[in-house]
């Protein structure tokens, strides 16, 4: 099984119930049936969980959808502790942890939209966008 770290940012596009299977939506559908190994820690859930509370995605998460979506998570993946070390490696310091947690947990890489993260030059694990993810994990037709 394949083990992997998404950037809050992915997570949190796929969690709204859209009309069309984006790749985000995908993804958090296959969390869910642990067709991979999603890696979280808790600064990256409470980063899913302060964007899901701002007015724009309050109003396309409706109800109790955005705790339940969390609680899915929460459960459905591998919970580690928050990165004790991390190195600075990207202009968005922001994001070193993802590369740590990544790291720690063995993932065979980071999925993400960050330009950062996806352009950076011999990124151990890789960062591949979420498109890529699901054409690996065979999410894609």
């Amino acid at each position: 099984m394949k083990r992997l770290v998404i950037d809050p940012n992915v997570l949190v596009s796929g969690i709204p119930r859209q009309e069309r299977a984006t790749p985000p939506r995908l993804l958090v559908d296959a969390i869910e049936d642990q067709t991979f190994e999603a890696t979280f820690c808790p600064r990256l859930l409470g980063e899913v969980r302060k964007t899901l509370r701002k007015p724009y995605f309050r109003k396309r998460v409706e109800g109790t959808a955005a705790e339940d979506a969390l609680a899915m998570l929460a459960s459905a993946g591998l919970m580690l502790a928050d990165p004790a070390q991390i190195e600075p490696l990207l202009r968005d310091p922001d994001d070193d942890y993802l590369v740590a947690l990544a790291r720690e947990a063995g993932a065979e890489a980071i999925i993400s939209g960050d330009k950062d993260l996806l352009d950076h030059p011999g990124l151990e694990p890789p960062a591949i966008d979420a498109r890529r993810a699901c054409e690996l994990l065979g999410l894609l037709d």
